[in-house]
């Protein structure tokens, strides 16, 4: 886990080396749990750096739904793969932001002590959730779908909170993701399901890049680059010398170079192809259709069932939540 100081540091080097122009700071949030994912290849790539104009100031993240609030208060301009229920939720309470790139579903999975079967060992036992996020949603789904809804109980935790709480017998498992579902693993537990799997059920947990709206607004161009930016880090990540790539990202989010290569080589990324279609955001005009506004909608009505939301986003506001322009340039060979 990177130290604040180090984070920071990070960041002064490579928006030294990257900022293209001498524009406004824009603050860009970066994951402080170990994944060397899309953010930390573009800090540590000058040339998708540059594709930016301005100077990115990063800034660590913990939680989604505290990044998103930050966002409404002006503490950030992108959030970086923030998951549905924190993105429902600002939608139904009208915060002015626009999902603009579909990043990846979560590497994440149910691990539960060795000493248990499956899941019908389950019933009766307490395990942790990461309460809030897209693995929360997913987690409720699954326990729903094999009929352990009522009959466990959930513990909010966060991720390290999470393994250490495994590792001391004071949970019997939980839904947490990497590195903190290897780190459960090697500490006796087994995996169940993942995430992506509990997704074909009907319960994905998707992340994507979220912009303040009033920024895009005011700054086309910088978000613009930023989905370029992206696009190119995809390429990076699963291109030939993607080992590389991931050993350079890893320090910026405190991950040892060759534990990053083993997440990052993992890491279930959304294809380019599929960013405008119904596996993603859904193509211009039927982003109804997409996977992502259906995951929305599904997880608002989740969220309403727990006490969370009283009133849940419809499919008409999710619609204008999202803002297929700048995946739609990209793909299309407009990036520069």
């Amino acid at each position: 886990m990177p130290t604040i100081s180090r984070i920071f540091a990070a960041t002064a080097i490579f928006a030294a080396l990257g900022a293209a122009t001498k524009a406004d700071t824009i603050n860009v949030s970066v994951w402080a749990h170990g994944a060397p994912l899309q953010e930390s290849v573009i800090a540590t790539q000058p040339d998708l750096l540059k594709k930016v104009p301005g100077e990115i100031k990063w800034l660590p993240i913990s939680s989604g739904p505290a990044a998103l609030a930050g966002m409404k208060g002006g503490a950030y301009n992108i959030v970086n793969a923030v998951g549905n229920p924190p993105v429902a939720t600002a939608i139904a309470n009208n915060i002015n932001l626009k999902v603009v790139w579909a990043l990846f579903y979560d590497n994440a999975g149910v691990v539960i002590d060795g000493s248990l079967s499956g899941p019908a060992d389950m019933a009766g036992k307490t395990f942790g959730t990461l309460q809030g996020s897209s693995e929360d949603f997913a987690f409720n789904g699954w326990l729903a779908s094999q009929g352990l809804a009522d009959k466990v109980k959930l513990v909010g935790l966060e991720r390290q909170a999470m393994v250490a709480a495994f590792s001391t017998k004071a949970i019997a498992g939980g839904m947490n993701s990497e590195p903190g579902m290897s780190a459960m693993v090697a500490a006796g537990g087994k995996l169940v399901i993942s995430t992506r799997e509990i997704g074909a059920l009907g319960y994905p947990a998707v992340d994507v890049v979220a912009v303040d709206g009033d920024f895009a607004q005011k700054n086309p161009a910088v978000v613009q680059g930023y989905v370029c930016a992206l696009y190119e880090a995809y390429k990076l990540m699963s291109g030939p010398q993607r080992e590389d790539i991931f050993r350079k990202a890893g320090p910026f989010v405190g991950a040892d170079p060759e534990q990053a290569v083993k997440i990052g080589t993992a890491w279930p990324l959304w294809k380019p192809e599929d960013e405008l279609t119904e596996k993603g955001l859904g193509a211009p005009g039927h982003i109804a259709d997409g996977e992502v506004a259906k995951a929305y909608f599904n997880t608002g009505a989740w969220l309403k069932t727990r006490g969370r939301l009283d009133t849940p986003p419809t499919m008409d506001q999710i619609v204008a939540h999202i803002d297929t322009q700048y995946a739609e340039k990209a793909l299309s060979g407009g990036c520069p």
